[in-house]
């Protein structure tokens, strides 16, 4: 009977690991396939001749390699204009909301929760006039708002219940010693929340990173696109080039795969510790 678990397991382990990185392993197979043998009538699942002239037109200064990197640019400005905006607000917030006793405090908790599952196409077209009528279209830190104003009832959430769990001594402690709030704030919510503040870090970035539909209908200069729009228009209806567009959704993944592998320690402690019932 341990066996037949133990082959469980494994078997789903491999169906995981096959749906995760497939894709991935797919992408770079086609990146490295002559553009000819794609086409061709074979069963073959890997190439014959492995060629990197997709890799090299891109970092060699073609014109479809200076938007791929300009995307790129584009996405870390948006990620950076978000992180610094985001987290101060949903760290207020969620100290208010855990820790304050104000009227209506319960109803903005739960209103949090119903934010949560509207969805992106349900705004983008009030946003889309606003933007038009206020002329912010094209615009990284008005786009970076939109982003925080996504973001934040998740975020806030999950601070608010992890702020939830912080002994009340302490901040009672500091109060009696003279303390005001904001040192409260400082002096001991801070330095015990950093797993919560990375982790919340990383998930904006990782859904930064991925956005397509809000930058799709408000960004659409070469200025402030970013990564993900500028690899889906190498795909034109004239000719799709396969391997140059593979070869660039490889290049998209790197920084987001590489953050996600170092902090995802703090990913997975902060989520946990957030999702604890405040």
């Amino acid at each position: 009977m341990k066996w037949l678990k133990k082959a469980g397991y494994v078997l789903c382990l491999l169906v995981f690991l096959l749906l995760t990185l497939g894709p991935f392993v797919w992408a770079f197979i086609l990146s490295i396939t002559p553009e000819h043998a794609m086409l061709a009538k074979s069963t073959a699942l890997l190439p014959e001749v492995v060629t990197w002239k997709n890799y090299l037109e891109l970092f060699g200064g073609s014109r479809k390699g200076q938007l791929l990197f300009a995307g790129i640019a584009n996405s870390l400005k948006a990620v950076g204009m978000t992180l610094l905006v985001g987290i101060p607000i949903c760290l207020m917030s969620a100290y208010t909301l855990s820790r304050m006793e104000f009227k209506g405090r319960k109803f903005i908790r739960n209103l949090l929760l119903i934010t949560m599952v509207i969805p992106v196409m349900a705004t983008i077209i009030p946003l889309f006039r606003i933007f038009v009528a206020r002329q912010l279209l094209d615009n990284v830190f008005w786009l970076s708002l939109v982003y925080v104003s996504s973001y934040l009832p998740m975020i806030t959430w999950l601070m608010s219940n992890y702020f939830s769990t912080i002994p009340k001594e302490l901040e009672e402690a500091a109060v009696i010693d003279g303390c005001g709030r904001l040192a409260v704030f400082m002096r001991i919510f801070l330095p015990i929340s950093y797993p919560i503040i990375l982790s919340a870090a990383l998930i904006i970035f990782l859904n930064t990173w991925n956005q397509f539909q809000i930058p799709l209908i408000l960004a659409s200069s070469v200025g402030t696109k970013p990564v993900a729009i500028v690899v889906s228009e190498f795909m034109t209806k004239d000719s799709i080039q396969y391997g140059l567009t593979a070869a660039a959704g490889i290049i998209t993944v790197i920084p987001p795969a590489i953050t996600a592998l170092i902090f995802r320690k703090f990913l997975i402690s902060g989520m946990m510790r957030g999702s604890v019932k405040g």
